[in-house]
């Protein structure tokens, strides 16, 4: 009897420390969203700040304010980051990554990086940006052996990710080679045209979380075709397709005109010291 009365006044006590243990986490967790919610509302301001001009008729004047996917890579000190598309209808014209990087150059900044995808040059600028590339680098090749766009958009998003499937990456940081990984769900997907079965997606190639290649796949109508392009300012990037080159990326070039580049500017970051460190309340 009295081991009975033990391991239930034990159990007893187990089951009352647990809610107790989880409301202590509460606090921790809320602060770290309110911090995440802070760092993306930042991020949002210095998109918002770019203004978008060209020449062609409808042009989207405005990146779309709800980032297509975020992200941190720790390692590389980022605390936060986010994947930004031009234009809300048909293949993003381009994308801009934003990363809150709590020590570059001896100081907490934003790190921009630009990968334009329409052959139609414009110009964005605004807050830390000025960006006027005079087309994209992107090249459309048949997907070889791939099967006829289906009738159905579910049955077409099954054959994107299968295309994606079999295609492969690494690229070169000085000469370290880093294996990438594709991740399996498109960051957006769209109709690049009014042809009847006309679909596409972007697809990225990660390194942990970090994207450094985007995949877009497309189909007219009748076939897929492919393109790529970088988000890496690696020394060399590459893109397979059934263990064959598919795609490399071309030798970066950092400039105003320039297909893709990269840039940064100050910021304070939310949580973040001026020497890098990180505050807690």
């Amino acid at each position: 009897m009295r081991r009975s009365i033990l391991v239930g006044g034990l159990a007893a006590a187990l089951l009352l420390a647990i809610p107790t243990m989880g409301r202590a986490d509460e606090p921790e967790k809320q602060e770290d969203a309110e911090l995440a919610a802070r760092r993306l509302a930042l991020m949002q301001e210095r998109i918002a700040a770019v203004k978008v001009t060209s020449g062609e008729e409808g042009f989207p004047e405005e990146f779309v304010a709800k980032p297509i996917f975020r992200y941190t890579d720790p390692a590389r000190s980022y605390v936060a980051a986010a994947i930004w598309k031009l234009g809300e209808e048909g293949r993003p014209r381009a994308l801009i990554a934003t990363e809150l990087r709590r020590q570059f150059f001896g100081s907490p900044r934003i790190v921009y990086e630009h990968l334009s995808l329409t052959p139609t040059g414009f110009t964005a600028s605004g807050g830390d940006t000025h960006w006027a590339p005079d087309g994209s680098s992107l090249e459309f090749k048949p997907v070889p052996d791939a099967p006829a766009p289906d009738k159905t958009p579910e049955r077409r998003l099954l054959q994107l990710r299968a295309i994606a499937k079999r295609f492969g990456g690494h690229e070169l940081i000085g000469k370290d080679r880093c294996e990438l990984r594709l991740l399996p769900q498109p960051i957006d997907r769209y109709t690049p045209s009014s042809a009847e079965r006309a679909d596409g997606a972007l697809f990225l190639f990660t390194f942990g979380t970090n994207p450094e290649a985007v995949l877009c796949l497309e189909s007219d109508g009748k076939s897929w075709s492919y393109a790529a392009g970088r988000l890496s300012g690696a020394t060399k990037i590459e893109l397979t397709i059934d263990d064959k080159t598919a795609w490399e990326g071309a030798r970066v070039r950092h400039g105003l005109n320039s297909t893709y580049t990269a840039s940064n500017a100050p910021a304070d970051i939310p949580g973040i010291a001026p020497d890098g460190s990180e505050i807690r309340q």
